[in-house]
């Protein structure tokens, strides 16, 4: 009985954080090697075009030191093509209600395109699908440019958070919002100085995929998170003394826990 609590305890905080995250992926495979099966909530492994690995992942720290959690390499084009290649995952569940996303993306120098599409519904990043620039913005169905601030600083990461709102009545996704480079301990809202879209969107009733695009091996895309909430998406290391959003490895850590308590459970109960 003395174990009961801890045990209750215990699944309960893995119950939640696992709640928290909807579908994750940190690109976290072997440098130099093509992204296949890792992360959480995807249906099936990366089907791509000569994508490749980074040597180092993307990192990205706000204006009060808050660092996004962030683990192994990131996404890029495997070198000698200028081609643009595609790389898509179906998620294991469709989202069909309104949802918060995240996405770390290194800038290429020149009309490039490094970007991040939803079920060729919308787009974000530098360029789209078949569209290369020299910018970053938001795109979409129609690789129309909804949005966009002229030349970010290439080569630096931008982080990119956003919100698809889901209409019930209408049954349809048809408003988009987009943050770049926001607070990660605060909800933004329309108003934030960090807001880089916010307005319709051509109206799709679900996200079964997205997909990574990249024409050269100078951009890359990193962190791909959704969930439910803003603080879902933006776990992040506190540079002061509030405890932060457990990231995915902090759950991992947490399911391996139970069968162990379990198996104690079970010997006090034997023994």
């Amino acid at each position: 009985m003395r174990f009961a609590l801890p045990l209750f305890v215990l699944v309960m905080l893995v119950n939640n954080a696992i709640a928290a995250l909807m579908v994750y992926e940190s690109f976290d495979y072997t440098p130099g090697s093509r992204p296949s099966d890792g992360g959480s909530g995807w249906k099936q492994a990366w089907a791509s075009d000569p994508l490749a690995t980074t040597t180092h992942g993307l990192a990205y720290a706000d204006g009060t030191g808050n660092l996004l959690q962030a683990a192994g390499t990131a996404s890029t084009r495997q070198s000698g093509g200028g081609s643009q290649v595609e790389a898509v995952r179906d998620f294991q569940n469709e989202v069909i209600d309104t949802f918060w996303f995240s996405v770390l993306i290194k800038g290429a120098s020149g009309n490039e395109t490094v970007s991040l599409g939803f079920n060729e519904s919308f787009y974000i990043g530098q360029g789209a699908k078949d569209v290369t620039s020299t910018a970053f913005g938001v795109y979409d169905a129609d690789k129309t440019e909804l949005s966009g601030v002229g030349v970010l600083a290439l080569n630096e990461t931008s982080l990119f958070v956003g919100n698809a709102v889901y209409d019930q009545s209408q049954d349809k996704f048809d408003h988009l919002n987009v943050w770049r480079n926001p607070a990660l301990d605060t909800q933004p809202g329309v108003a934030d100085s960090s807001l880089f879209y916010s307005g319709g969107i051509k109206e799709f009733d679900k996200i079964p995929k997205i997909a990574v695009y990249h024409t050269s091996d100078l951009g890359a895309l990193d962190e791909l998170r959704f969930g439910g909430s803003f603080s879902d998406v933006t776990a992040f290391t506190s540079a002061g003394p509030a405890a932060a959003v457990p990231e995915p490895t902090t759950i991992m850590f947490f399911g391996m826990l139970i069968p162990i308590a379990l198996l104690v459970r079970r010997r006090q109960v034997l023994s």
